[in-house]
Formats: structure tokens, sequence, C-alpha cells
């Protein structure tokens, strides 16, 4: 989830396993309206690096902003990191395993969100969960529908065999399969 290269302990277990991961990432990006964060996907990289993220996404702020947009602009960028990192663990485990995910997996990407909270947005774990809750709930609902299945198996092949995508690849893609 963070911004740095970190894993967060969601190692891949395989090519495949990281194609799905990568996969629905970007889709819950596009999902989320927060595209103009990432310029494409790769599964020739490693952690955080996989998503070629925009220089947007690790704005810090502008002094000719006023610290309400900045704080705005930061949390905007919180959220999409918790996207991040609840998509790609789903698709893995829902899309590709066929499991609905464990409580273990829910409890360490909620952890990984209340570290970051504090880290990037100076956020108390009361002012994350909500956020957390809100994305895990909507996410868990989205990667259980057929069709947003059956989209992430198509894009994961895809970057199986293409190594990568462009961001304006994968909105085409999630526009022909009508999840976008």
């Amino acid at each position: 989830m963070s911004k740095d290269n970190k894993n967060n302990g969601m190692s891949y277990r395989d090519e495949r396993d990281k194609c799905y991961g990568v996969a629905s990432m970007a889709v819950g990006l596009e999902v989320y309206h927060a595209e103009r964060l990432y310029g494409g996907i790769t599964i020739d990289a490693e952690g955080a690096r996989c998503i070629h993220f925009t220089p947007e996404y690790y704005f810090e702020g502008n002094p000719r902003l006023s610290p309400s947009m900045v704080w705005k602009h930061l949390l905007s960028h919180f959220r999409a990191s918790v996207v991040v990192a609840i998509a790609g663990a789903m698709g893995r485990q829902v899309v590709l395993e066929g499991k609905q995910p464990d409580q273990e997996m829910r409890d360490n990407l909620l952890e990984a969100a209340f570290d970051d909270g504090e880290a990037y947005c100076q956020l108390d774990r009361d002012e994350v969960q909500p956020i957390f809750e809100e994305v895990y709930n909507n996410l868990l609902w989205m990667f259980n529908e057929d069709h947003v299945h059956h989209a992430i198996n198509v894009m994961a092949d895809t970057l199986q065999k293409r190594r990568s995508l462009s961001r304006n690849e994968v909105s085409e893609m999630l526009q022909r399969l009508n999840i976008v």
C-alpha cells in the first residue's frame, strides 16, 4: 500500500498470481476514478513499481494551494493507495483462487492502511477505519460480480502475454468489457 516499494508482506506466488494482482489494482483505480494517477501497469517490476504512477500521485504540496486543497489532494491519494492494496489482494484471492477474503488478509490490509494513513496524512486509526471499510466493502461486492471476474481474467491473460499495458489500453479494455 505504501508509496514506496514495499510489498507489505503480500508477495506473489508466481507470475499468474502477479498478473491477477496487478490487473486488479488497475481495475480498482479505474473504478474509483483515479486513472489520472497512473500511466500503465507491468509485471516486469517489483512491488509498487508494477503500477507506473504519475508525478501527480507523489504530490507533496504546493505553496500556492490552500491547506484545505492540499489536504483533499493528499487524502484522495491515500484513498487510491487503499484501493490499490485491497484490489490487488482481492483480485488474487476472489477471482484467481475463487475464495472469499479471510480475516487475516483483511487485518493485514487494515494495519497497512493505518500505517500509511498516519505516515502520509497524519490520520488517526478512527479516521482511517471508515475509509478502509468503504473501499473494502465496495471492492468485495465488485470482485464477487461475474462480469468483473471475466474482465480481470481477460486483463490478466493479456498482461501475461504482453508484459505491460498503458493506462489507455487498460481503460479501453475495461470499456469494451463494460466495467467502466
